[in-house]
């Protein structure tokens, strides 16, 4: 009994703590007072843009049903350029509905934000912040490659850095990521993260290598229906950036990360964990007159919707080929794997996408596009499969406008 009042107390005294978007409004009136608009701008853009796209998917929201999937994507994005500082903001909407499936019907909403300001040659400021009112399947599905039900959720995010030209070929960046994210139902536990990134390269004198380190901590917090979930990731990689003609580029981390969690049970036993794990995130370009490639891959510790951390692991390519300045085609492949240690859920998935596309630029700010997309995910515990097969027609109009 004495562990589940002290378990519940702590949640409580979390949830009186001040809420993530008082935290965000603070910290964006400073960054207005600190830094308020100039009289006159170099450059000022603002970029309207509709999307409306039609899909037949045979195995919607993977319920073992098809049907036809109208999605309108309204957008915004304004950005305001000076000497020595600059800023961006946009938002979307997007709507999803059906033709019998209704009760699928939904809305998506996103606001984002990003600004930077030069203190001198050598210290630059920056801040980016976002709030996402969405519903979990897309977002999760593409971050992770899972499959989720479809909960309504609201994320606010903020990330403040500053980045230090420390010589000519040494560079230093800090930034304090911070991240919020609250379910409308009891489906899926609110979680909180918060943490630290500091990056270092340093350049070398053929001016095509370039040494690189990265060390991160992050502060997971799950708040479940029966108890809480508390992780302590650590992360220390390194690395280096080689570009030895303007056609290939390449960049490589690898390291290791430690990971300590201890997940409390209402009237249960508690149970804890630590781990050793390697990471990597490598990724390389090579493009060509008419075609790109790009090839990544990355293995992290990541938030989840299960009450606890995951080990995403990802290999992703794409190419694009351009048959004329009007009509590309492009290919896209990812293989997920996705695995949890236990202490909340037994999860263990991997999942495998494939879409091709065709393009044509139909007027300059006007684009018609055609795609396939199969999706393929396996519960590696279960040993069950669902499959998505989705083909899609899309028209975009945008109207840069300038100031």
């Amino acid at each position: 009994m004495t562990a589940t009042r002290t378990s519940r107390a702590k949640r409580i005294q979390m949830k009186q703590r001040i809420p993530f978007s008082t935290t965000l409004w603070i910290i964006l009136l400073v960054w207005s007072v600190l830094y308020p608009a100039p009289t006159r701008a170099e450059q000022t853009v603002f970029i309207p843009k509709i999307m409306v796209q039609t899909t037949y998917d045979d195995n919607v929201l993977f319920k073992d049903t098809g049907d036809l999937e109208l999605r309108l994507t309204p957008s915004m994005k304004l950005k305001y350029r000076a000497e020595d500082w600059e800023l961006t903001g946009g938002g979307k909407a997007v709507l999803f509905r059906y033709e019998d499936l209704t009760e699928y019907d939904r809305e998506n909403y996103d606001i984002w934000f990003k600004g930077s300001k030069e203190l001198n040659e050598r210290f630059q400021l920056k801040l980016d912040a976002s709030y996402d009112y969405n519903h979990t399947f897309v977002e999760e599905l593409a971050q992770s490659g899972t499959q989720s039900t479809t909960s309504l959720r609201r994320r606010y995010s903020m990330s403040p850095g500053i980045s230090w030209n420390v010589s000519e070929k040494d560079r230093l960046s800090i930034t304090i990521p911070l991240s919020a994210t609250r379910y409308a139902g009891k489906t899926n536990p609110d979680s909180t993260e918060r943490g630290s990134l500091v990056t270092w390269s340093h350049g070398l004198n053929n001016q095509r290598t370039a040494l690189l380190a990265q060390g991160s901590y992050n502060h997971y917090d799950y708040d479940r229906t029966n108890g809480d979930t508390r992780q302590d990731v650590y992360n220390l990689m390194g690395g280096f950036s080689y570009r030895p003609t303007e056609l290939l580029e390449f960049v490589g981390y690898g390291g290791l990360g430690y990971a300590n969690s201890i997940a409390t049970v209402d009237g249960g036993t508690d149970k804890t964990a630590s781990d050793i794990y390697p990471s990597f995130d490598i990724s390389g370009t090579y493009a060509r007159e008419k075609w790109k490639f790009t090839l990544g891959a990355d293995r992290m510790i990541s938030p989840s919707i299960y009450g606890e951390s995951t080990t995403r692991a990802r290999v992703r390519a794409s190419s694009e080929y351009a048959f004329t300045e009007r009509l590309t085609a492009s290919f896209e492949g990812a293989f997920y794997t996705l695995e949890t240690e236990g202490l909340v859920a037994e999860t263990e998935k991997q999942t495998f996408s494939l879409r091709p596309t065709i393009q044509y630029k139909w007027t300059k700010d006007a684009v018609i596009r055609l795609e396939y997309k199969h999706t393929s995910i396996e519960n590696r515990i279960s040993h069950n499969t669902d499959q998505q097969n989705r083909i899609a027609l899309r028209f975009e109009y945008s109207y840069p406008t300038f100031f």
